[in-house]
């Protein structure tokens, strides 16, 4: 059966519409049963250049556009800025509610967030089931990809990863549903380790080398997750993904390391 997806993204970088043009081509080469009955995101056109190239991306394809801007409306109800110490503000709640009435009438199986920049809360992902892209592996750093990036430096570590999982009120810690890993070390990082592996805090050509790593292979890992989603051979129901622990999921690194190396020049 065909996989209805509600896509979600911010889309405050490039990678963005990548990842969503990686998807549509791979539907409409049968590569993927799935649609993307519409697109979420949390910016309205005007807020930003690369928010609008990723909707005009989504209107030429024909998706329905959910853009909604949770700074305008934070504004209109004299709401704060959530602090994660504290937890979400309040209007949070109300915000998520107003999108889930209009997703519900696309009847999305799955919701997949691509670079969605807010926390969803409870009002949708436990309405819906919501797979977020995380940019590191089961059991790694949390935060956003820059915050990974660093930690990774900061660790001296040798391998990063991705996750796809299904969220839940637990920041960045949902159960596992498929993960990948690659290599950031040997040939290519060993000498960028070397001269800037004591810089954690800085954006150095070592930083940029494991982002590069992460994001090349991230269309790709999206993808598989969904065809194995789509194929019924990768569980997604919250049940049977609490019964495992973190890291438990379907592993991909192999598919993904084979795609990447077939795409090589």
């Amino acid at each position: 059966m065909t996989l209805r997806i509600a896509w979600f993204a911010t889309a405050k970088g490039q990678s963005s519409r990548k990842l969503l043009n990686a998807a549509l081509d791979a539907i409409g080469a049968g590569e993927l049963d799935a649609e993307i009955v519409c697109v979420v995101c949390n910016r309205e056109p005007g807020q930003s250049a690369n928010t609008d190239a990723f909707l005009n991306d989504a209107k030429q394809a024909g998706i329905p556009l959910i853009a909604e801007s949770s700074r305008n409306w934070r504004k209109s109800v004299g709401g704060e800025i959530s602090d994660p110490v504290r937890g979400l503000a309040a209007w949070r709640r109300d915000f998520d509610q107003r999108l889930y009435q209009q997703i519900i009438e696309f009847s999305p199986d799955v919701a997949m967030l691509a670079g969605y920049m807010m926390v969803i809360t409870d009002v949708i992902c436990d309405h819906l089931p919501c797979l977020n892209l995380h940019p590191a592996l089961p059991d790694g750093p949390i935060g956003t990809w820059q915050q990974v990036i660093h930690q990774l430096i900061a660790q001296q570590a040798e391998s990063s990863g991705m996750v796809l999982q299904r969220v839940t009120t637990e920041l960045d810690r949902g159960p596992t549903v498929t993960w990948a890993q690659y290599p950031i070390r040997g040939r290519g990082f060993d000498e960028l380790w070397a001269e800037h592996g004591s810089d954690a805090k800085l954006e150095t050509p070592l930083f940029h080398s494991i982002r590069e790593a992460g994001a090349s292979r991230e269309p790709t890992f999206i993808l598989q997750s969904l065809r194995a989603i789509a194929s019924g051979q990768t569980p997604l129901d919250a049940e049977t993904l609490s019964d495992g622990e973190i890291g438990v999921g379907s592993d991909l690194t192999a598919a993904v390391e084979a795609e990447v190396l077939r795409q090589r020049p």
